[in-house]
């Protein structure tokens, strides 16, 4: 099938109309309200830039749950009542283009930044592996507020009118770490060898969002099919765990992989690729993932993507039925728009990273483009 009768063609995803197939995945763009996590002008004209840009769908960056679970500055928080006006008004403007908005609910765990002079929480207690700094392990106790603390995030979303939500199990936060032997040793019912006991609290979670939203408000996943990190749990044990999540019936698994910890090869945003050569490095799983989840849970593919050909070839092949873009879409907004338009160049994203280093000095933005749009020749950054 050619781009436009595949790709670009109208469809439901994950119980969510869409125009397209193309998604922008979630991404840190450090342009919230530093003391309230609130959407700032600025990133709500970014994101209102993204959805004329032509995506079927955006999914946030992820917004911490509680105060205790910020990853980064700057970042998004749907963590109090408070925020509702804000994620309403950045709701509002996606949907005034035509393009529906997730949000992706997180907690940063033993990576929290609000834990600089204290200590991080984490599944047991551990040491971080970036900075050696120790964490403490939960308590039973605060295992249930955080649970509630995710449930009443996901209420909050509904109510700021957004389209669903979808749980953040990916790339090294909290409930990647329960997930992990090498953060989650614990000997109680939130522990184990079996990927599937440590996945309980993803579980519980699941269905008090369930319960607190109804069953009729979407409810996505996106997964770090593999740990990517020596003693981390395998792309086997993330296949199962993906399974087990069809079975209780999430609306759509968005498959990545990796951790910020892991080795660089394995992780979430690889560098090096190349259109029509080493595209969609997590396809193998998605595609074992969606032979074994049915039709009632779709398969979203994202990582490296950069190419109508790569993306038509794995749809398919039915690898997944949904494709999702981050660095390309920073680097070009309105990528979707120019393929659209029959111009069939792969993605301008040089997969430098770059941008990840920009959100220090304020929105996250491509410098390489910005440089090219202003007559600047450099050579890519290092990466």
């Amino acid at each position: 099938m050619s781009f436009a009768d595949s790709i670009m063609k109208p469809a439901t995803l994950g119980r969510i109309g869409v125009k397209n197939r193309i998604i922008r995945s979630a991404t840190c763009m450090a342009g919230a309200d530093e003391k309230t996590g609130n959407p700032t002008p600025k990133l709500i004209e970014k994101y209102k830039e993204l959805a004329k840009g032509g995506v079927g769908l955006i999914i946030t960056g992820h917004a911490y749950v509680n105060s205790n679970g910020k990853a980064s500055p700057r970042q998004l928080s749907i963590s109090s009542d408070d925020n509702i006006s804000g994620l309403a008004n950045l709701v509002s403007e996606a949907h005034g283009t035509g393009c529906p908005m997730i949000v992706q609910i997180s907690h940063a765990g033993a990576f929290s930044i609000t834990a600089e002079d204290g200590v991080a929480l984490a599944p047991s207690d551990v040491k971080n592996p970036m900075t050696g700094r120790p964490c403490k392990g939960m308590t039973i106790s605060e295992i249930h507020s955080l649970i509630t603390d995710f449930a009443k995030a996901a209420q909050r979303a509904k109510v700021s009118n957004a389209d669903g939500v979808q749980l953040h199990l990916a790339h090294g936060f909290l409930l990647t770490q329960f997930l992990s032997p090498i953060f989650n040793k614990r000997k109680d019912g939130y522990g184990g060898e079996d990927i599937l006991k440590r996945a309980r609290i993803v579980f519980e979670i699941l269905e008090e969002i369930r319960y607190r939203t109804g069953e009729d408000f979407p409810l996505w996943v996106k997964i770090s099919v593999t740990e990517g990190a020596n003693e981390g749990y395998s792309s086997l044990e993330g296949i199962r765990l993906a399974q087990e999540l069809a079975r209780v019936k999430v609306d759509a698994i968005e498959v990545s992989g990796g951790t910020f910890y892991g080795d660089k090869n394995l992780s979430p945003s690889r560098t090096g690729i190349i259109a029509g050569k080493n595209e969609g490095y997590f396809a193998e799983e998605a595609s074992a993932i969606r032979e074994r989840v049915g039709k009632a849970t779709q398969v979203i593919l994202v990582g490296g993507l950069r190419s109508q050909e790569s993306m038509v070839n794995l749809f398919d092949r039915g690898t997944a039925e949904a494709f999702s873009l981050s660095r390309p879409l920073i680097a070009e907004p309105d990528l979707v728009n120019r393929w659209a338009s029959g111009d069939g160049e792969p993605a301008e994203c040089i997969s430098c990273n770059a941008c990840s280093r920009t959100a220090k000095v304020g929105i996250v933005y491509c410098p390489v483009m910005r440089d090219a749009a202003e007559g600047i020749w450099a050579p890519p950054p290092e990466c």
